[in-house]
């Protein structure tokens, strides 16, 4: 099953590359949500996808992969994170369907022969981690405290980086948003702008929209590759399965 904690991986025809969290992450964590305990990263399968077992064409996913992708987003959001603090379940469940929606994605993106990605790409794709984590030296010091990797990281980054061109040459024009939409927006409400004046707010809004509209694309594409994949999660975190 390869080094403990290694993200998602598979059989014979492995390949090293992980993806950009286009709205797959949301995090959901609260003070009051339970938990799973800290200390010592969890082992053990979370979920397979291609089949209903490990073997040749399967990506795992081990419960440690989603420990540490949950533990890269806390860092980010408290700089109080130790590495060891107990981890709230709505975080894990987010980062284990992150996981699944790189797995699912990235396996289309190599079906279809999406270009390799570029030294720089998995380059860049590194820094987003550092940024999701807080810094290069927080996330340095969290896979210090987890016994993690740097090649784990760069698994991970490569792996984003084939998704992020994958979704790039699928989602072209997806996130453009026209002036139109943000005057009809606008006046229709539910964004977080309503006590600014529109010309001030447009810029604002623009972004927000695309963002949205980003993030339905990127959920339909991981919505239509699991009716046709095999995926089978072994772990749901929730109180039952504490």
């Amino acid at each position: 099953m390869g080094p403990r904690g290694r993200p998602t991986r598979r059989g014979p025809r492995a390949s090293t590359p992980v993806l950009l969290a286009l709205g797959l992450f949301a995090s959901t964590s609260r003070a009051d949500a339970p938990v799973v305990a800290g200390g010592v990263r969890a082992d053990g399968i979370a979920a397979v996808i291609g089949g209903s077992a490990p073997g040749p064409s399967v990506d795992v996913i081990l419960r440690s992969d989603v420990e540490l992708r949950a533990r890269i987003a806390l860092s980010g959001q408290s700089e109080r994170a130790t590495g060891f603090e107990p981890l709230p379940l709505p975080l894990l469940r987010a980062a284990l369907d992150q996981l699944v929606g790189e797995a699912l994605i990235a396996r289309e993106a190599e079906r279809v022969r999406v270009s390799t990605p570029t030294d720089g790409d998995v380059a860049r794709e590194r820094r987003r981690l550092e940024e999701e984590a807080g810094g290069a030296a927080r996330l340095r010091h969290l896979l210090e405290r987890l016994g993690a990797t740097s090649v784990e990281l760069d698994a991970m980054a490569r792996r984003r980086a084939l998704v992020t061109s994958f979704l790039q040459a699928n989602l072209e024009g997806t996130a453009v948003v026209s002036d139109a939409e943000i005057d009809r927006a606008y006046e229709e409400g539910g964004h977080p702008f309503a006590d600014r004046p529109l010309d001030e707010a447009r810029d604002d809004l623009r972004a927000w929209l695309s963002r949205r509209a980003l993030d339905r694309a990127v959920r339909r594409w991981v919505s239509v590759l699991r009716a046709r994949t095999a995926v089978r999660v072994l772990v749901q975190y929730d109180d039952a399965s504490r």
